[in-house]
């Protein structure tokens, strides 16, 4: 598929649960990679940080887990750029296991300014020369996707923050989130591995802070969920299963 990249690799022990499937974190830190990766060979990407002094993060994904890839099965992560639209840019994702479809994705990330955390337009040397596909969007207009979390102050379950959660942006990486959340799902009782999983992300979890706190909110064959640090709002989303 001309203008996608494509990113081999190998489901490592390290990134395996206690049944050898690959973790929620797993999965999206495949998709990370496969990101960081394309976005590096348009200078668009990680190393471009220091020099351009602005940076994409990750606001929402929607993705579709058919299967969770076991350990030591060959995946095969393929990314593209679905547009790019003032401050905000659009990428899909498909995970394969030989020919098998495991992963479907998409996602919403944020052109921001590192000095002043803000919001800022994509440089237009940038948005021309990086290539958009027209290969299918799993989640249309995810940008327009109304989350309704459940209220605060609900008896949730807290997770303490590990030095490796912080990432080079001087915050909590957003893989990290998805591994407080299927922590939780764990712990209260939800099928630990979601086919359908939804994320907004709001606040950054600075350095400073010790744990989160997960709020999970049944909904027939769903639960709704809320990440707080008490009363700051960090993250909230769906998961089915």
């Amino acid at each position: 598929m001309d203008g996608a990249f494509t990113l081999a690799a190998v489901v490592s022990y390290w990134d395996v649960d206690r049944e050898k499937k690959l973790t929620l974190r797993g999965v999206f830190k495949f998709m990370q990679e496969a990101a960081i990766l394309h976005a590096d060979q348009f200078d668009a990407g990680a190393r471009s940080m220091d020099h351009r002094r602005a940076s994409w993060v990750l606001n929402r994904v929607a993705a579709s887990i058919i299967r969770y890839p076991a350990f030591e099965e060959k995946v095969r992560v393929v990314t593209w750029s679905s547009g790019i639209r003032a401050f905000k840019g659009f990428r899909d994702f498909r995970i394969y296991c030989g020919e098998e479809l495991v992963v479907a994705a998409s996602s919403l990330w944020l052109h921001v300014d590192l000095a002043t955390k803000s919001l800022t337009r994509v440089p237009k040397d940038l948005a021309d020369r990086f290539p958009v596909c027209a290969f299918g969007v799993h989640k249309p207009e995810i940008d327009k996707h109304g989350l309704a979390p459940p209220a605060p102050g609900g008896n949730g379950t807290r997770v303490s923050l590990r030095f490796s959660d912080i990432d080079g942006n001087g915050h909590v990486n957003n893989t990290a989130y998805l591994d407080y959340l299927q922590t939780a799902l764990a712990k209260r009782g939800f099928p630990p591995r979601p086919r359908e999983v939804e994320i907004q992300f709001i606040r950054e979890v600075p350095p400073s802070v010790e744990d989160v706190n997960i709020t999970l909110e049944r909904r027939d064959s769903s639960a709704a969920f809320r990440m707080d640090g008490s009363p700051e709002l960090f993250a909230h989303g769906s998961v089915a299963f």
